[in-house]
């Protein structure tokens, strides 16, 4: 949940405006529940304590008081999740396992120049208000009933959620959708549609009940909404989060968690080769999309079954009649959506910019670097670098460069067409010759909207990996973890992705996979597994958070919208959740386990230290 906070200001207050016991100039600050703050104290005491009172050698012992501390206060939220991410910084020297130089190289390297940048690009987007533009584009082609509707509005979160962030995503469709509903109530009451079934009952038992239908008015002369109509909406508001949370699977910068696998297989195995955006991208957008299309059926079975099967039995291309209400009711529909996409007139300047950039940046991800060609990044190579032992070039141009460079260019290039002479104006006395005009993106916006406090978490991961590694934590784990050594590989994919599942409904996705997946590495090593295999089971598993408000930021936003109860969301959710598991093993134990080649134990995984306890 959120915590409250009471906005940051200065200003001179009027007897008008004043509140009781302030004071010109005084500063309000962000008011915390009492036991946050105890609960914190006791915690950081506690742990410090303990890890300090350990012998010297035991600094698995040590390492562990240091991550629990940081996984309960990221578990309970007791503080902002960006400043426990620090702890490690502080705790690790302190205790002694990683020197202060060591640890806080770890909270900004590559990984978060390339979460960075996608955070830039994806602002951006949002700012110039293309997101919007694409959303009602594919309503308005797909906006011809039920079943329709709740697909077009599940791509259109999921295609967005590839490149921007859930919780923004989800922010901006909502209201589209919200508009959506509110047009098909009034069309809805205007048709009669919704008038209630009332049944009337004779004295005599013998003869039948008769029914009736009826138009209930309230006082203020609104109509209620009939349960056929509510239950619609349900599903329709629903598949706004859970477009959000698949969409963010299918690309490598989608979701947090993903460059959090990035970065700590990096870091604990420094040299091997981890994903890339084109490697991510083959094996992670099929699984994507075919939960997408699951969930999408999975919602019109639950909400809209009639109109699913009218679709999918294809009943529509020899039904050309059709209900004439129906059909009249969703031209209506249509014809609104369409009415909402006309009010942003034609493309703008910065819209054809920042869509060429975007095509143009998946485009520079995905042909960096080849297989059985030169990508351009290796053309790139072999034109200003030299040839290394293994016989291969160096690359240096990397995902993060690509992100970067197109970033900066947003600070440069204008938002108004140059060439329409708005880079002059007639200059009057006292004035300058050259117009000040805006850019595509501004420095005000970043500090506004940039998620700072991903960077501090993922940051605090890199420490926690690290860590973990140096102390010796991480072999020990593995140890408890031997007896799985025999068990097929799709078992124990099965019980990873089922404990993140349910981890993730109760904690940050970003924070569970900061906090297991060194975990993973290390049952990895024990059973002798290939590390990613275990590691990308666990990451595509965080982002299957379905049924609780509070599990993600797309799940709080459409809980605030009254036609959403908890029970609803548990009630579908569950389904989605162990859906969604099973077929993410599915595919981690097929086409995944198979691209990425994950079939044998490499030498490189071994643990370093695992001669200590021989």
């Amino acid at each position: 949940m959120a915590t409250p906070t009471v906005a940051v200001k200065y200003s001179t207050i009027t007897e008008e405006n004043s509140a009781p016991n302030t004071t010109s100039g005084e500063k309000q600050y962000t008011k915390y529940p009492q036991w946050k703050t105890v609960f914190t104290i006791f915690v950081l005491v506690v742990t410090t304590l303990v890890a300090m009172l350990l012998p010297v050698k035991a600094t698995e012992g040590r390492a562990a008081c240091v991550i629990l501390a940081t996984a309960m206060l990221w578990m309970t939220e007791a503080m902002p999740l960006m400043i426990t991410a620090l702890i490690p910084a502080i705790m690790f020297p302190l205790v002694g396992i990683m020197d202060t130089k060591e640890v806080c190289t770890k909270y900004f390297n590559y990984i978060s120049m390339l979460m960075m940048g996608t955070f830039l690009v994806a602002e951006s987007v949002e700012a110039c208000g293309l997101h919007r533009r694409i959303a009602l584009k594919i309503l308005s082609l797909l906006g011809r009933g039920e079943a329709l509707l709740m697909l077009g509005a599940s791509l259109c979160t999921w295609i967005l959620s590839m490149f921007m962030s859930n919780t923004a995503t989800t922010a901006m469709m909502l209201p589209i959708v919200g508009s959506i509903v509110q047009s098909l109530r009034e069309i809805t009451h205007t048709l009669g549609d919704d008038l209630l079934t009332v049944h009337f009952d004779k004295d005599d038992k013998d003869k039948e009940s008769k029914s009736t239908k009826v138009d209930i008015v309230r006082a203020d002369g609104s109509r209620p909404d009939s349960k056929e109509f509510k239950w619609f909406c349900k599903g329709l508001l629903l598949c706004v989060p859970y477009g959000a949370s698949i969409g963010g699977i299918a690309t490598l910068t989608g979701t947090p968690p993903n460059l959090v696998l990035k970065s700590i297989f990096e870091a604990t195995f420094p040299g091997q080769k981890s994903v890339d955006y084109q490697t991510w991208f083959r094996v992670a957008f099929p699984l994507s999309l075919i939960l997408i299309f699951a969930g999408w059926t999975l919602l019109c079975l639950i909400y809209a079954r009639s109109s699913y099967f009218y679709l999918i039995t294809l009943r529509f291309l020899w039904d050309k009649s059709g209900k004439s209400k129906e059909v009249q009711k969703w031209r209506h529909v249509n014809k609104t959506i369409r009415k909402e996409y006309s009010k942003l007139g034609s493309l703008r300047f910065p819209e054809i910019i920042l869509l060429l950039m975007v095509v143009l940046l998946i485009l520079l991800w995905l042909l960096r670097v080849l297989e059985g060609a030169d990508g351009w990044a290796e053309v790139h190579a072999k034109t200003i670098g030299k040839m290394q032992d293994n016989g291969k070039y160096k690359v240096y141009l990397k995902d993060a460069w690509v992100v970067i460079t197109l970033a900066l260019l947003l600070f440069i290039i204008p938002a108004e067409n140059p060439l329409r002479g708005v880079w002059r104006c007639k200059p009057a006395d006292g004035q300058e010759k050259f117009t000040r005009i805006n850019r595509l993106l501004d420095l005000d916006t970043v500090m506004k909207k940039t998620p700072w406090d991903v960077l501090f978490i993922l940051g605090g991961g890199y420490a926690i990996a690290a860590g973990c590694k140096d102390s010796g934590l991480s072999l020990w784990i593995g140890q408890q973890f031997s007896f799985l050594h025999n068990s097929p590989h799709w078992v124990i994919a099965l019980v990873v992705s089922s404990f993140v599942a349910v981890l993730t409904e109760f904690a940050s996705n970003t924070a569970s996979t900061t906090l297991l997946l060194p975990v993973l590495v290390s049952l990895s090593q024990a059973i002798q597994k290939h590390p990613m295999y275990l590691m990308m089971t666990g990451t595509l598993s965080a982002s299957l958070a379905f049924c609780l408000p509070s599990a993600t930021g797309p799940n709080a936003l459409v809980f605030a919208y009254p036609e959403i109860k908890v029970i609803d969301m548990i009630r579908t959710g569950l389904v989605m959740n162990m859906v969604s598991v099973l077929i993410t093993v599915a595919a981690t134990s097929t086409w995944i386990y198979s691209v990425l080649d994950l079939s044998e134990y490499p030498d490189w995984a071994m643990p370093v230290n695992a001669t200590v306890g021989a």
